[in-house]
């Protein structure tokens, strides 16, 4: 391939390398340079650009790049089209992402070829975007293909497939939470739960049903007892070997997810269920289940070699957080947001709308102070005084934003202005939120203290996010920094590794008083501005 700065005359039959701007139209590179095009040019005065053309040799771009996808292209893995130097590879069917070694072989053969793929080992929906096969020059030599093909790079898709399990759980009645979050997990494999049974945790009764279930039609048998099995003589794995099984492997190198035991009896699969099992987060039963779905060995060599990349997010609930905070006490202030014009609200304040005889705005900041004892800062903005009014009496700060109509940021860089320069977390709360319970608060502090690793705390309910949301102080730039009416989303949306997820049994958290149809039917008497 010749890719060279010509000027367009000289350039007659070659192609654009780069993107080019003649007057008010832009020529896409790739395209072909005709005489018209190169007059169009020299006419407004472009008289040097880059361009190529593909010698007798050469393998252009996109053929390249589709005998690279289809190389790599293993079971249940189709091959797109291919475009612009790069071809993708899509799963066929759902199921666990395989991905050969040879990938790594494949990148080293040559810059100019290189294929991309997601962890070997997630789990993958059909028609999910698996790899992605790039050329990055407009060609390559047969030489340089043929190295890269030379590799065992195979892409593939061990699909999930259904099953049945039995689940047994010790010591009490199973929650209604547990039982919903492992058949959402079994869910999430193609599988399902068709018995349940609960005894108490003694190595007999453990033992007897054990022995019953086996003869039953599932193919994986759950254990979930009163307290973690925490050594193989503890009542699970011991009931297990007594009712004629084996412990294969009690232990994992997965956090969360250490304490899960993997056991066999007659041609059943036998799973002792982590105390992460009660938790929605992503632990080392998940990765388990997805193998034994995708039809993958689950034995003690496997386990053990799960280490790196094991340390997964932690999850809110966990009994013993595996990094807690040092501090023993958490300062944290709370900036309320007042600011806003109601635009949505049909004409009505909504902050100075009645709310069983207060308003709004009274009702938000009385439970703030009511669970947060560190310093609360109120931004007012539209209708300052009226808002300032409705506050009297209560011992907080406030700060008047007067670029109000131009959207959040503003009242956010104003109120972190305000925090003490000790404060390690603030609330960011809404003021036209008077719902959100006390006990939100203390869940999301709680949880702070417990998660160091953590910067970002969500309260969510049946799975949806909501407010307030807790930010340490190690953020406060960034959201120093936002603009417009965005607030911090798109700081949350940058760091999902920092957030954790704090379940809340409040429906508050995601009521909002936007419009007239919410105050309405919340029997919030409208005040009109």
């Amino acid at each position: 391939m010749r890719f060279e700065e010509v000027n367009p005359m000289d350039a007659i039959g070659w192609r654009l390398a780069h993107s080019v701007r003649v007057g008010d139209q832009r020529i896409p590179k790739g395209t072909e340079l005709t005489p018209e095009i190169a007059s169009q040019m020299m006419a407004a005065e472009v008289t040097s650009l880059h361009a190529y053309v593909l010698e007798e040799d050469d393998v252009g771009e996109d053929e390249a790049a589709h005998a690279v996808a289809s190389h790599c292209c293993g079971p249940h893995v189709e091959v797109g089209l291919a475009t612009k130097g790069r071809c993708n590879l899509h799963a066929a069917s759902t199921g666990l992402l395989q991905v050969a070694d040879g990938i790594d072989l494949l990148n080293a053969q040559d810059e100019a070829i290189t294929i991309a793929t997601l962890p070997a080992y997630s789990s993958v929906k059909k028609g999910q975007l698996l790899a992605t096969a790039k050329i990055i020059p407009y060609a390559v030599k047969p030489r340089q293909l043929e190295a890269a093909l030379s590799a065992d790079a195979e892409v593939s898709v061990a699909p999930f497939e259904a099953f049945t399990a039995a689940l047994l759980t010790t010591g009490g009645a199973l929650p209604d939470k547990t039982r919903q979050l492992t058949e959402a997990r079994l869910g999430n494999v193609l599988s399902s739960i068709t018995e349940y049974k609960q005894c108490a945790h003694t190595l007999e009764d453990v033992t007897k049903h054990i022995k019953d279930l086996v003869v039953g039609p599932q193919k994986l048998i759950l254990l979930l007892g009163l307290a973690a099995i925490s050594d193989r003589r503890d009542v699970l794995p011991a009931a297990l070997k007594a009712a004629g099984g084996e412990v294969i492997q009690l232990g994992m190198p997965v956090d969360p997810g250490n304490l899960l035991m993997i056991g066999k009896i007659g041609d059943k699969t036998v799973l002792g269920l982590p105390g992460c099992a009660r938790s929605p987060a992503l632990n080392g039963l998940d990765w388990v289940l997805e193998r034994f779905s995708a039809g993958l060995p689950i034995d003690a060599q496997t386990i053990r070699k799960m280490g790196i990349g094991g340390l997964l997010k932690e999850a809110s609930q966990r009994g013993e957080p595996r990094a807690p905070r040092s501090e023993a006490t958490l300062k944290a202030s709370t900036i309320v947001l007042a600011a806003g014009r109601s635009s949505r609200a049909g004409g009505a304040n909504k902050l100075l709308s009645k709310l069983n005889g207060k308003p709004v705005v009274t009702t938000t900041v009385s439970k703030v102070l009511a669970a947060n004892k560190g310093d609360v800062v109120v931004v007012t903005g539209h209708d300052n005084t009226a808002v300032n009014d409705a506050l009297s009496g209560y011992s907080l700060s406030r700060v008047h934003n007067d670029t109000y109509t131009e959207g959040m940021a503003g009242s956010l860089k104003l109120g972190l202005g305000q925090l003490a320069d000790d404060a390690a977390f603030t609330f960011i709360c809404l003021a036209d939120m008077p719902f959100v319970r006390v006990e939100t608060y203390s869940a999301l502090k709680a949880s702070a203290k417990r998660i160091s690793e953590a910067r970002i705390f969500i309260p969510t309910y049946n799975g949806k996010r909501g407010h307030p949301v807790l930010w340490h102080r190690d953020m406060f730039p960034a959201l120093g920094n936002v603009s417009g009416d965005t607030g911090g989303k798109h700081i949350i949306h940058e760091n999902e590794h920092l957030v954790c997820e704090v379940p809340v049994d409040d429906p508050g958290i995601l009521i909002d008083l936007d419009t007239p149809e919410a105050l309405a039917q919340f029997g919030i008497s409208p005040l009109k501005d």
